[in-house]
């Protein structure tokens, strides 16, 4: 069974979070943050797409301490980015007409306005609630490991619109495990959502599979759906995946760059001292934010040329790693691609053949590459 906390804005009293149970029998999960969007953008009262970001915040209970504390990453830069992500569905969702929309601009100022501080309101109120039903079970935790220990909440709010103001919904799930501040990530395997075709066709075929080209910088819940085709077995997310890294054609050299993971921003490292993340037709995530910060503090040069797909196999990644504002850094160890070559004479199998297109050498030692470095700067950052 898991839980998870609720609450949504009430235009005439502070929000109240509710605790919900899932008990698996239901063929949703809702605790699953995606899974609650999708619920409210098609079954729930005055639903309909919105807009969202989300949010790590951390539980940390130390042995020192008598009572646990709350951290949350980057709410300033998470909440300025859910208003440009609202602001950019809406100008898709409700085309300007060509009349004077002064009026309407203002309204819908007020209404980001309001938004936001129904936003701090929700937040404040969901991790209250959580605070009080998981601290018994953190503390517990902490005394037998002898130690500071932290649970990670993946916090979400959400924007929707309505007719003279915005609905704000917030979610909020434990991850389940409760580790060391600074336990090191492991390595995962990521994926390339290359589809078969002719050379002739790959852009377009590229162009046509789930993807958030219209409004790169923005986090619409929509989303959420749209990419599932791309997380199944038989297409791009076999067991044991991490993330699919997504591409799209370069108009300019013509050939094909990486963008991002399905959630995540991807980063190549290179064996000349650079560091390369896309910049265009990406989302412009928190923890990217950070990692450009810290570059040169690592001793790496930012390269704000795209990530280069070819280059995997011209051996000049070093390394290569996602981001994400739950999850900081991941490290790839493999990346694999489509070997549609191994399905002739197989077609009839739904499964796809896969080949290793990099691979880290894991002759270094974990704290001695790059990207450990960076990890412990963010940790830094934030506290740890």
């Amino acid at each position: 069974m898991s839980l998870y906390f609720t609450a949504t804005n009430n235009r005439q009293k502070n929000p109240e979070a509710k605790i919900h149970f899932s008990d698996g029998e239901s063929p949703t999960d809702l605790s699953v943050s995606r899974n609650w969007m999708e619920h409210v953008e098609h079954q729930e009262t005055h639903g309909g797409p919105g807009a969202y970001d989300v949010l790590r915040c951390d539980m940390i209970q130390k042995t020192s301490s008598p009572s646990a504390t709350l951290r949350v990453w980057g709410k300033d830069y998470h909440l300025d980015r859910l208003e440009k992500s609202y602001k950019e569905l809406v100008k898709h969702l409700l085309p300007s007409k060509g009349e004077n929309n002064s009026d309407k601009n203002l309204v819908q100022d007020n209404a980001v306005k309001a938004a936001h501080k129904e936003s701090d309101a929700i937040m404040n109120s969901i991790l209250e609630k959580m605070l009080e039903h998981e601290e018994y079970h953190i503390k517990e935790v902490a005394a037998h490991d002898q130690k500071a220990v932290c649970d990670i909440i993946r916090v979400t709010i959400l924007w929707t619109p309505s007719s003279d103001h915005i609905i704000v919904r917030g979610h909020a799930s434990s991850s389940g495990q409760i580790l060391a501040p600074n336990k090191t990530p492991k390595y995962i395997v990521a994926t390339v959502a290359l589809p078969k075709t002719d050379s002739s066709r790959q852009s377009a075929i590229i162009d046509e599979l789930p993807n958030r080209h219209i409004s790169p910088h923005a986090k619409i819940s929509s989303w959420s759906s749209s990419r599932r085709s791309l997380e199944k077995k038989e297409t791009f997310m076999p067991d044991g995946i991490g993330e699919v890294l997504l591409l799209k054609k370069d108009i300019n050299s013509n050939k094909m760059i990486v963008l991002e993971g399905l959630t995540s921003n991807f980063f190549a490292i290179y064996h000349d001292g650079s560091i390369r993340t896309a910049a265009d037709g990406v989302l412009l995530g928190y923890v990217r934010h950070l990692i450009l910060e810290c570059a040169n503090k690592c001793g790496l040069r930012v390269d704000e040329r795209p990530i280069d797909l070819e280059d995997g196999t011209k051996g000049l990644w070093a390394e290569t790693f996602i981001t994400s504002s739950s999850r900081l850094i991941y490290p790839i160890n493999k990346i694999l691609i489509p070997d549609y070559g191994a399905q002739i004479g197989n077609e009839s199998s739904e499964a796809l053949n896969w080949k290793t297109y990099w691979e880290l050498d894991e002759h270094i030692d974990t704290k001695d590459h790059i990207w450990y470095h960076l990890f412990s700067e963010i940790l830094q950052r934030g506290g740890y």
